[in-house]
């Protein structure tokens, strides 16, 4: 498949040209800003250059910076650095290569073969069939099935290794899928699911916390989070948000982890239905379950989502949430 030439005009500057990850078109950045990003990317290169020390010293000061947004042109490799994969990829020269050179199941092959086809085709590398991108977009699937065949394949993968392709090459994409499913989501993955049935409710329990009429609201009209917000946990809003908010929330999960979901999470439900009027657009199950779904462009903008998202400062840190967290684990494994 060729991109037309009116298309291709319209790619915003993270390759998207449609669909819910697409920003539009990017205005010049004015000197200002340049000068800004300059002094935000010098600040990177010097951590990045004494990466142990700035994370045993001064892990706060990394915070912040992951908080303000990685640069464009640092982010893969502060992303393997905040996730340890630079550290996997070292240890494991030539793993990848071995794992690729098995051939895997049919089954296997003819699944991941259809998932493929499926992640982002709206994205410049991912649009021609049997590309570059697709190519190893599957090599990487394959690859990790291969490495924990107890977990296997799960569709929710895709997205996941597919996000990280558009920002770096191929077997450091791998390691880094590795770190998110491994050490980041461990066990999300899994058949049954237990582990991210239990998020979800833990993310209930939260809501009931912080927005108590949100969480009265979904309840009045029968809508779990499980219906709609599965797929937040499971692909990191890959599908969901502007390319531009995914890039503020992976820069901030791959340093502070889940908890970065949760706010996400809370941050969405508020600005979706925080007021009584749009409670009240909304009291239906189908009116709510289609905005949950889909959320509207003009709330999940960057400015907008990240602001609020930031204000959840203290999600999953007290003793109350983890005792809960406890708690709807034994419950969920009971179901």
């Amino acid at each position: 498949m060729i991109m037309r030439e009116e298309e291709c005009s319209e790619i915003d500057r993270y390759g998207f040209f449609s669909g819910e990850q697409f920003c539009g078109a990017h205005s010049p950045y004015s000197q200002a800003s340049l000068e800004q990003l300059r002094k935000r990317e010098l600040k990177w290169l010097d951590m990045l250059e004494e990466w142990d020390r700035w994370m045993q010293r001064q892990p706060w000061r990394v915070r912040k910076r992951c908080r303000k947004g990685i640069p464009s042109s640092l982010r893969a490799r502060a992303w393997q650095y905040l996730s340890g994969s630079h550290r996997l990829l070292l240890a494991n020269r030539g793993k990848y290569e071995s794992l690729l050179s098995s051939p895997g199941s049919t089954e296997l092959i003819e699944q991941i073969r259809r998932d493929v086809y499926r992640q982002f085709p709206n994205h410049s590398i991912f649009i021609q069939e049997r590309g570059t991108g697709q190519e190893s977009l599957f090599n990487i699937l394959k690859a990790y099935c291969l490495l924990y065949p107890e977990t296997g394949y799960c569709q929710a993968h895709a997205p996941l290794a597919a996000a990280l392709l558009i920002h770096m090459p191929e077997e450091e994409a791998f390691w880094t899928f590795i770190c998110i499913c491994e050490h980041y989501l461990p066990d999300y993955f899994k058949q049954g699911l237990v582990r991210v049935k239990t998020e979800l409710k833990m993310f209930a329990a939260l809501l009931a916390k912080y927005h108590p009429k949100i969480h009265s609201h979904l309840l009045q009209h029968n809508v779990e989070p499980i219906f709609f917000a599965i797929d937040w946990f499971m692909c990191l809003f890959t599908r969901n948000l502007p390319w531009s908010s995914v890039l503020r929330i992976l820069d901030m999960f791959f340093f502070e982890g889940v908890k970065v979901i949760f706010r996400t999470a809370l941050a969405l439900l508020d600005l979706i239905l925080g007021s009584a009027e749009k409670r009240i657009r909304l009291d239906s199950t189908d009116s709510l379950l289609t905005v949950l779904r889909r959320l509207p462009g003009e709330l999940t903008d960057e400015k907008v989502l990240i602001s609020r998202m930031l204000s959840y400062k203290h999600v999953g840190t007290t003793p109350q949430l983890i005792a809960e967290y406890q708690r709807q684990i034994k419950y969920v494994s009971m179901q």
